[in-house]
């Protein structure tokens, strides 16, 4: 089909417009990290959301319906995280696959700065009671989880989309502190830190009790965060949109090299500042 090379003006309007990631099927994982090791993995002026009770969290998930490409996986890490008023995750990276893994990495790096990268598989894998995810990148398997449906880890840990059902979805709020930055001439320029508002509607909510194990690459260091406990599991189907993107942040000049040393592996892999960097298969 050859429309030309031209977005009509009349369909600008439409660009991402009320983006969603609609009918999200997987898992969501909550841990303890090391509170020293996490601490110092953010970026300043973020501070752990409990520093002496700090909050990992990850997710795998088949995005089955976004509104801006055809379906996906996805999954991530991050850490609950704060700046003043504002509480939300902050990623150490995420990592996409599938038809619409393209659109979904650039859309969410380009417009909402989300350190997302394009790995070669995800799985999202369910059987009875039982299910296995996990992420691999270039030979590694950085995330893997397995779950037993039916309880958490830690009893007395709970989550709000509990009882939810497709006739009462449950709605929660959440979000996510992100970074937008430019390259300047020869440096690295206009950091700045946002809120990123995204709520999540809950049809399913399953507790599940789980195993996970995180490992690094050369590139992708995820290993870096050490789980002292697992928490607890969901195994969920869920809508999730965009609901805002706020600057909060500007980083002063003499701030952004601290900032971007740990940036920069959530979004750049090292042959990007590492010569010589080839590989040959």
């Amino acid at each position: 089909m050859n429309k030309g090379y031209l977005i009509p003006e009349d369909k600008l309007k439409n660009f991402m417009s009320n983006a969603a990631m609609n009918n999200q099927y997987g898992i969501v994982l909550y841990a303890t990290p090391d509170p020293q090791r996490a601490r110092e993995l953010l970026p300043h002026p973020l501070e752990l959301h409990d520093a002496s009770n700090p909050l990992a969290y990850a997710y795998i998930v088949n995005i089955r319906d976004p509104t801006f490409a055809p379906w996906y996986m996805e999954g991530g890490i991050g850490i609950l995280a704060r700046y003043g008023q504002h509480t939300g995750i902050y990623f150490l990276g995420l990592m996409l696959s599938g038809p619409g893994a393209m659109m979904g990495v650039f859309s969410g790096r380009e417009t909402a700065g989300l350190p997302k990268k394009l790995c070669e598989r995800i799985v999202v894998q369910r059987t009875g009671d039982e299910g296995h995810c996990f992420i691999e990148r270039n030979g590694v398997r950085l995330l893997d989880v397995r779950v037993a449906i039916g309880a958490y880890n830690d009893p007395s840990f709970h989550q709000q989309p509990e009882g939810c059902s497709p006739d009462k979805p449950v709605i929660t709020g959440g979000g996510c502190l992100q970074h937008m930055l430019q390259m300047g001439t020869s440096e690295l320029v206009n950091l700045k830190m946002l809120y990123y508002s995204s709520p999540s509607r809950y049809y399913s909510w399953e507790p599940a009790t789980a195993d996970c194990k995180l490992a690094s690459s050369l590139d992708d260091r995820w290993g870096e965060l050490p789980i002292k406990k697992i928490l607890g599991a969901g195994w969920m189907v869920s809508d999730n949109w965009v609901d805002g993107l706020t600057p909060i942040y500007d980083y002063p000049k003499e701030e952004i090299p601290s900032a971007m040393s740990r940036l920069l592996p959530g979004r750049y892999d090292r042959c990007t500042f590492e010569h010589p960097h080839q590989c040959y298969e």
